[in-house]
């Protein structure tokens, strides 16, 4: 049997690119020819939704368990599953019960119930099973949840927008006092002591718990927006298996190619740095939550954390990495994230343009 630990799953072999992507090649051909044979929409949304879980929780993993899974990585995967798999599910229920058997937690209010799928928006999950594939860390709110948005696709852009902002802001605020504070707790070369170490790592399960549930609360829309706005308990208990078979997956291949972009930043994989960054991270997704119903994307927020974190470390530290090479790294995560958004906007034009007939948003 193969040792999880010894398999490097940020970096296929082109055997596993091979299997991968005749698996996506498969699943694209079942949806084509469903919705040409005329398959029920309601079992196609199904389709989706399954697809969707899987690309969703690869693509956003790394925001919400990255850090975690980088930390974390000597603790048995069944662990961790156990419990972020059980707080999914309870979440989720509590949701069905308060919002009379809706579990998109006021995120699609504003989106008209979707009974006549177009193809774009049925094929948009394998789109982003790819792109994730390809380590970019696409916004799941733009490629997904964007195709049903209508006229909500411009407040989803000026909500993400402002929170890669605050994010950027927030964290060079944050992190400027914790360098100021012990200078000698960010050196390149800092390890902490296995005490306290082992006390803050208590800490990062409380903390990723809290990022999990604020995560939940904002992007569970982008794949429920696939099924019926009310579920039944039967469906509602199908839903949850998919959703925990897909965060099993993630878990087990300790987040696949895109978590990279949590792996190369500066110190996340010690328990302290990546539970402060889920605390932060979380706390600016439920004051966002709070402030509109309208989805954002989270994928911005936390990227806009990560490089103001990153960039504030850097300067404040003297670390021996060049500047150069801290701002291409920054940049990159945002260019690939821009190409993400054009990607997404330019599928919702085409599809208006083949569709136009459809409408997906509320008046």
């Amino acid at each position: 049997m193969i040792d999880t630990n010894e398999v490097d799953y940020q970096n296929p072999s082109r055997r596993d690119q091979v299997r991968f992507f005749s698996f996506t090649a498969l699943a694209t051909l079942l949806v084509v020819l469903g919705y040409f044979w005329g398959i029920p929409m309601y079992y196609l949304g199904w389709i989706s939704f399954a697809i969707a879980a899987f690309s969703v929780a690869g693509n956003d993993a790394v925001q919400t368990v990255g850090t975690f899974i980088e930390s974390k990585k000597t603790v048995e995967w069944y662990k961790k599953l156990l419990v972020l798999g059980g707080l999914l599910v309870a979440v989720h229920v509590i949701g069905w019960f308060r919002d009379d058997g809706e579990i998109h937690f006021q995120r699609l209010d504003k989106f008209e119930p979707t009974t006549q799928f177009n193809l774009f928006q049925l094929l948009a999950p394998i789109i982003l099973v790819i792109v994730t594939r390809l380590r970019a860390p696409v916004s799941t709110t733009f490629l997904v949840l964007g195709l049903f948005g209508g006229s909500n696709i411009e407040k989803m852009l000026t909500k993400s927008f402002l929170g890669y902002g605050i994010a950027f802001f927030t964290a060079i605020l944050i992190w400027a006092i914790l360098a100021k504070v012990d200078p000698h707790e960010y050196n390149q070369d800092h390890v902490p002591d296995p005490v306290t170490e082992r006390r803050w790592a208590n800490l990062q399960w409380l903390s990723t718990l809290y990022l999990w549930v604020a995560w939940l609360l904002q992007d569970t829309a982008n794949i429920a927006v696939f099924l019926p706005r009310k579920l039944s308990i039967f469906e509602l208990a199908g839903a949850l298996a998919i959703l925990v078979f897909a965060l099993a997956i993630i878990i087990r291949t300790n987040g696949g190619t895109i978590q990279e972009i949590v792996s190369e930043k500066s110190d996340i994989k010690w328990s302290k740095a990546a539970t402060i960054v889920d605390l932060v991270y979380g706390t600016i997704l439920f004051v966002f939550q709070k402030m509109s119903n309208v989805p954002m994307s989270t994928t911005w927020v936390f990227l806009g954390l990560l490089a103001g974190r990153e960039i504030i470390l850097n300067v404040l530290t003297y670390r021996d990495l060049p500047y150069l090479d801290t701002f291409r790294k920054v940049g990159k995560d945002v260019v690939l994230a821009a190409l993400g958004i054009a990607v997404s906007i330019g599928i919702f034009i085409l599809a208006g343009w083949l569709y136009p007939d459809q409408k997906s948003q509320a008046p």
